[in-house]
């Protein structure tokens, strides 16, 4: 009897952590109904402009306000731009397809993609240090409301789980020193570019 308590008990616990680690939805092990409206024109939102396809998703703030709308919703209440497939805008001299506000509602700013496939003609030292560390960048805003390439209103926090900001959490991270010296350096290349003022659409042509 004991034996097989003890099977059972092992049995249930290995379906749980199954469970939890097959699950990195942010929004949990559901499917995901956060509210979006997908551009039917040329748009301008936060600073940039998208072409159109281009997915605009919001924060729900009431239950009926789910899945695809028939309308864009409030800008104060945009969480994320993706772009439609093969098609980037030029983001600081790099193609970038998706831009996500930080879950954390404390932190203003947001994470930007690279897009895959595209080639960028930029050798700006910003670019390289960006392509160095080949992973999207975290950037903190003064004006969470503008998500242009503003390096007067930005600071890069971070690029991919490895390299982050300093904090009590990752300070004894082996690799630390190492990231501090990264971000110093991006940070400076990236105070020496100008203000973009156009986001030029790009796109892979499908075979």
């Amino acid at each position: 009897m004991n034996k097989l308590f003890l099977m059972t008990t092992l049995s249930l616990s290995s379906i749980h952590l199954t469970a939890c680690i097959g699950c990195y939805n942010p929004t949990g092990c559901t499917t995901d109904t956060s509210p979006y409206y997908i551009t039917k024109t040329t748009t301008h939102i936060r600073g940039i402009t998208v072409p159109p396809q281009t997915k605009l998703k919001y924060k729900s703030l009431n239950f009926s306000q789910k899945d695809q709308q028939k309308k864009p919703l409030k800008e104060r209440d945009l969480t994320n731009i993706e772009l439609p497939t093969n098609t980037a805008i030029v983001w600081g001299g790099m193609p970038s397809s998706k831009f996500i506000q930080f879950l954390n509602s404390e932190m203003k700013g947001f994470t930007v993609y690279r897009a895959q496939g595209f080639s960028q003609n930029s050798s700006s030292e910003f670019i390289k240090l960006w392509q160095s560390c080949d992973s999207d960048l975290s950037i903190t805003l003064k004006d969470s409301n503008n998500w242009t390439f503003d390096p007067s209103n930005m600071e890069i926090r971070g690029c991919g789980v490895n390299i982050q900001k300093r904090s009590q959490y990752n300070t004894h991270w082996p690799n630390q020193d190492k990231a501090d010296k990264f971000l110093e350096k991006i940070n400076n290349a990236l105070q020496k570019l100008p203000k973009q003022q156009e986001y030029p659409v790009i796109y892979i042509q499908e075979k």
